[in-house]
């Protein structure tokens, strides 16, 4: 079973380009292929840009590029090789080769899929490629066939005759969490061509997502009945990480080699070159990362990572204040809000006498032991000074939410940066097999 999408790139195709061609993606490149332009994603985006520039209808904010993805399902258990061969010739028949396009087929997920970036200005007649529910039912047609010439399973007519809902809907109910696949894959889409925040927020909006800010980032699609938070679809989907991932588009993310133990070198000779190739990507991910940071030396590797133990300490420290500012100016409204609810009957109370004002507090008795506990709260904290307004208590509060979700992104570059360095430090271990080669 294969599902289509199809969205619109305005700018930024070269970094578009870029994340579809990823090595660590397309084995090394090997999944990529073009037609009338270069694989070079630099180079790719000069040619459509000479295309372009000779449109016979000049557009402002026009779609210069649109990106077809073509997922697989993990049931089908579809090779690399059959994938990549199914979205060439898909590209090649919805295209019919008046368009230039990038083909890659990516692997580093469960579900193989194919991304496309085509060109929208023809090379034949210059000529806007045209979008819409009618071009997008035709593609999946045609992808619909070649699964079914490649014995591939597909989607029901049924549900393959509207755009959005109903495959969702279908996919929602055949498969318990697939919604949350459809919704981290339409983040992920657009995080790759997005520059800032801002245009995340515009982009996913034209996907129909409204993104409610606050304590938590969540998306609701509009066929879905409730929020959801960013957290629950996995930590590369909180704010802190989508903003971090925009802001890092070119971030290399290194993982832990694998040792040839014992019961590995017992393996057979396909893990062995399996093994051989990972450890080759990580030593050049390495490489790349330790020139970026200039690490050349073992103690100038400490340094670094000493360096940024300190400055995820100090973050915490600050996210620790911060947070304690803002519990505390909120103890301070909850207390006034309680003082102000029960002020009239203590009030009554005082004023009473004998058994009257006995019977009055034993019917009152919480009113008036909150009131007793606030006032006090209140005085004591308040000893030199009036108590402000919660006007001004509010503001302060904005204020240091403000700072505090500042903090927490800086906390979780630096997180990242130290797992990056934890990675390299492990790795090199593995390398050198010399567990004490770091203090």
């Amino acid at each position: 079973m294969a599902y289509v999408k199809i969205k619109p790139i305005h700018s930024n195709v070269e970094k578009a380009l870029n994340y579809i061609t990823n090595p660590d993606k397309t084995a090394d490149g090997i999944l990529v292929s073009s037609y009338a332009c270069s694989t070079s994603p630099h180079i790719a985006k000069l040619e459509f840009d000479l295309v372009t520039n000779i449109s016979i209808k000049k557009r402002t904010n026009s779609v210069i590029a649109r990106h077809l993805i073509q997922s697989f399902s993990p049931e089908d258990n579809v090779t690399p090789e059959q994938a990549n061969k199914i979205g060439n010739t898909l590209a090649e028949e919805v295209l019919k080769k008046d368009y230039q396009y990038i083909i890659a087929t990516h692997i580093d997920q469960n579900h193989i899929h194919n991304h496309i970036i085509f060109n929208t200005t023809s090379i034949i007649d210059n000529k806007k490629y045209r979008s819409n529910k009618y071009t997008y039912q035709n593609i999946q047609k045609i992808s619909d066939k070649l699964c079914k010439e490649n014995s591939l399973s597909i989607i029901p007519r049924k549900i393959n005759q509207n755009k959005g809902k109903s495959y969702k809907e279908y996919i929602e109910t055949q498969k318990g969490n697939s919604w949350k696949e459809v919704m981290k894959n339409d983040i992920d889409s657009v995080v790759i061509k997005v520059i800032t925040f801002a245009d995340f927020l515009e982009e996913m909006k034209n996907l129909n997502y409204t993104v409610k800010q606050g304590k938590h980032l969540a998306f609701q699609h509009e066929n879905q009945s409730r929020f959801t938070r960013g957290k629950t679809l996995g930590e590369k989907y909180s704010e802190e990480s989508i903003r971090y991932r925009i802001e890092n588009p070119n971030t290399v993310e290194l993982n832990k080699m694998i040792e040839m133990n014992e019961r590995n070198k017992c393996k057979g000779a396909g893990f062995k070159k399996f093994a051989a190739k990972k450890n080759i990507d990580e030593l050049s991910k390495m490489t790349k990362f330790m020139a970026e940071n200039n690490i050349n030396s073992l103690s100038n590797f400490e340094k670094l990572y000493k360096s940024n133990l300190i400055k995820i300490n100090n973050i915490e420290e600050t996210m620790y204040y911060l947070k304690n500012q803002i519990e505390e100016r909120n103890a301070t409204i909850n207390s006034i809000i309680t003082w102000k609810k029960t002020k009239d009957i203590y009030d009554k109370y005082v004023s009473l006498k004998g058994l009257e004002k006995e019977i009055f507090k034993i019917e009152n008795k919480d009113n008036i032991s909150n009131h007793e506990k606030v006032k006090l709260y209140l005085k004591e904290k308040y000893i030199e000074s009036k108590i402000p307004k919660m006007s001004k208590l509010k503001e302060e509060i904005l204020d240091l939410e403000s700072k505090l979700k500042k903090t927490s992104l800086s906390y979780y570059s630096a997180k990242q940066d130290l797992k990056a360095l934890s990675s390299l430090k492990n790795n090199i271990k593995t390398i050198l097999k010399d567990s004490n080669l770091f203090i």
